[in-house]
């Protein structure tokens, strides 16, 4: 029927103003039935076009299943752990978060860390009521004239900053995948080497997502490396910090203070090395506050609801954390051309990485019919050119960087992006790709042949022709006899099969180009012989799955 309405389930506790937007709107039927079983809510969700979830209600396959008419998804907060993501992408239902409505209630949670860490109020409040009047004992510091680093400048790092400036805090920031542009535009001092930054800063504090990079990367050396008497304070996420070796810079003296929103497990357990009494008046502990305001969720819940909408009535909204089109609708050949744009933007991100370079720019030039909707929204990106900043983005934040959070992290990232569209001629349909950082720049040419295969057809100035797939070693070398033989042989030393091989030279250069797919490990020890070989210029590994 025409006039059906949108039936949305909300299982959960959602601020008011989001469930003011379902009751007001005309074509919606919302039932909000919270403390629903498992079996209770699986026995209802087949007759739902939506849901709007918290924490606490797990979507995952079993309920995705019985959702038998489920369009949307929708959490209002920023974690979707409790959503199977990538169910929900092969069934075609959007998932949505509200990423942006904690910022700001992030950063002022981490500001009253700060200030109840180095004037010592919970130890001063607690110290009061137990009928003490001990003031000397609770002399703290100013941080004012104080020296912070902040340890990622995304969205929260940045309005910290911010705050500590207007504290009268001089602010550096340490974020190697943030141009120096974009932080000195905050007003920050970026920093590049962390250990160095530990060194100078009074006040640490940590605003990254925990990766395989950012696990316990203030570790025991790290801990070792920060200024004496100095503060930190982890609002981020739990298992940054290394709990136990922060308890014992504590201990000894060599941290003055350390705050706490966030923890390894949580809740944390009784035996947690932060709990222990003999640190307890250098330390301040809260039960992951970071988001527990009364705007933050009012902002969340209207957030998920209003892009909820909007994506049942086929209207433009923002924050799906799986795709940000429908892969679905795509034939093969545009998903070919799909993946083949996403390793394109790792390879690039790869060859910037190798001459410590940042992602600044990034253009993406689409020929071709199949690559070309003329009936796209011309406000949104084309797939290829979101996928190519997902490759991009995987190399700094991981393999779980989605379609939909890719362009936010790349605006984040100060990374300026163009899109341009034109005829291919040699190629029926083509990809190039041009992306620069402060020292450095990758070109990149790539097609998908009638057979449906994959390859890189130029790379920077080089006619080349390659497969992108599994492990690839490649290198630039001085274009001399015997260069490709005795790399053959640096490869069976360490037991790695040559799997194919291909080599571009450029006119007069006197420099040649070689990619070679390799089955085997390719050891730290291999790379470093033959980058230590007289006629390398550089070598560098790739892995492009998928």
């Amino acid at each position: 029927m025409a006039d059906r309405k949108f039936r949305v389930l909300v299982p959960e506790t959602l601020g008011e103003d989001g469930l003011n937007i379902l009751r007001e709107a005309p074509d919606v039927e919302a039932d909000v039935r919270t403390g629903l079983s498992k079996p209770e809510l699986l026995g209802i969700l087949g007759d739902y076009d939506a849901i709007i979830t918290r924490s606490g209600t797990t979507m995952d396959k079993a309920a995705i299943d019985a959702g038998k008419k489920l369009k949307v998804i929708a959490r209002a907060g920023v974690g979707v752990d409790n959503v199977d993501i990538h169910e929900a992408s092969r069934r075609g239902i959007v998932v949505i978060n509200a990423p942006t409505g904690n910022t700001l209630a992030a950063a002022e949670q981490t500001m009253a860390l700060m200030l109840a860490l180095v004037r010592h109020v919970p130890q001063a409040h607690s110290s009061l009521v137990y009928g003490e009047w001990d003031r000397k004992r609770f002399t703290g510091r100013q941080l004012h004239g104080k020296k912070i680093l902040i340890i990622g400048l995304g969205r929260i790092g940045t309005q910290v900053g911010i705050r500590c400036r207007a504290f009268g805090m001089e602010v550096m920031g340490y974020d190697p995948y943030v141009p120096e542009k974009k932080a000195s535009e905050s007003g920050f001092q970026k920093a590049a080497d962390l250990a160095g930054a530990l060194s100078l800063a009074d006040v640490v504090t940590i605003h990254v997502p925990v990766t395989n990079e950012t696990h316990c990367v203030i570790n025991e050396k790290m801990l070792r490396a920060m200024k004496q008497g100095s503060y930190l304070i982890n609002c981020a996420r739990g298992g940054i910090v290394d709990e136990a070796a922060c308890a014992r810079a504590l201990r000894e003296g060599r941290l003055a203070g350390a705050a706490f929103d966030v923890f390894a497990k949580e809740p944390p357990t009784a035996d947690n090395p932060l709990f222990a009494e003999d640190i307890a008046d250098r330390v301040v502990l809260t039960p992951h506050l970071g988001a527990t305001t009364v705007e933050a969720q009012t902002k969340v819940a209207r957030t998920a609801v209003t892009n909820a909408l909007a994506a049942l009535r086929g209207e433009q909204y923002d924050h799906a954390v799986n795709l940000p089109f429908m892969e679905q609708h795509l034939d093969d050949t545009q998903r070919g051309f799909l993946r083949l744009a996403r390793k394109m933007g790792v390879l690039a991100a790869k060859m910037l990485e190798k001459d410590g370079s940042v992602v600044s720019k990034c253009q993406v030039m689409l020929r071709g019919g199949k690559l070309v909707d003329e009936d796209a929204p011309r406000n949104r990106k084309r797939p290829y050119t979101v996928a190519v900043l997902k490759g991009l983005l995987e190399v700094a934040h991981g393999p779980d960087t989605n379609y939909m959070i890719a362009p936010i992290l790349a605006e984040e990232r100060g990374i300026a992006v163009e899109e341009s569209f034109g005829e291919s001629k040699t190629y029926r349909n083509l990809i190039e790709i041009f992306v620069a950082g402060q020292n450095s720049a990758a070109a990149i040419t790539g097609t998908i042949t009638e057979e449906g295969r994959q390859h890189i057809v130029k790379l920077n100035d080089y006619r080349i022709d390659f497969n992108p797939n599994a492990q690839l070693l490649m290198f630039q070398n001085h274009d001399r006899p015997g260069v490709i033989g005795k790399v053959g042989s640096m490869l069976g030393q360490y037991s790695v099969n040559i799997a194919n091989f291909t080599l571009g030279r450029t006119g007069s250069s006197g420099l040649a180009l070689a990619v070679m797919e390799v089955d085997g490990v390719l050891s730290p020890e291999l790379l470093s012989a033959l980058e230590r070989d007289e006629d390398m210029v550089w070598a560098m590994t790739v892995k492009l799955n998928g």
